[in-house]
């Protein structure tokens, strides 16, 4: 089956949208204090936050058994610079970063999914709308509905 993986992020919160045929999932997450994770996660700027987010959104995509193993994820990628460190695996000085990129791959490797990388404008994010403050909150941490 084919996916498409739409995410954002902030310093406070992250989001993505999991868009199967014509069906749109939407998730959002509030990033935990930084002492929670042990100072890993210690969200700085929003590149980070949407390293976070496309990492999270692929594993509660599996987790809730809308991607499966072996599937297509055409992930949906608005920012030129993340764009360029996934499609040449470039390695960065940011170990938050480094580590994310590390969690996508062993994910994908493990699962046989099929990610193809794509580049998009800003505005065609479906997942920046989960951010906005006017945007009513159709999301939901309970993702027991899903399974």
């Amino acid at each position: 089956m084919e996916h498409e993986l739409f995410f954002d992020g902030t310093t406070e919160k992250y989001t993505w949208s999991i868009k199967t045929g014509n069906a749109v999932v939407d998730q959002t997450r509030v990033h935990p204090p930084a002492y929670l994770s042990g100072g890993k996660l210690d969200v700085s700027n929003t590149e980070e936050s949407k390293f976070i987010a496309l990492h999270v959104g692929i594993y509660w995509g599996l987790g809730v058994f809308i991607i499966k193993d072996y599937d297509e994820v055409n992930v949906m990628c608005d920012s030129n610079e993340m764009y360029e460190i996934l499609i040449k695996k470039i390695i960065t000085d940011n170990q938050l970063i480094n580590d994310k990129i590390y969690f996508i791959n062993q994910l994908t490797n493990h699962r046989n999914l099929k990610i193809k990388y794509q580049f998009i404008e800003s505005e065609k994010n479906l997942a920046a709308k989960n951010l906005s403050s006017s945007h009513k909150n159709s999301t939901t941490k309970d993702s027991r509905e899903f399974i």
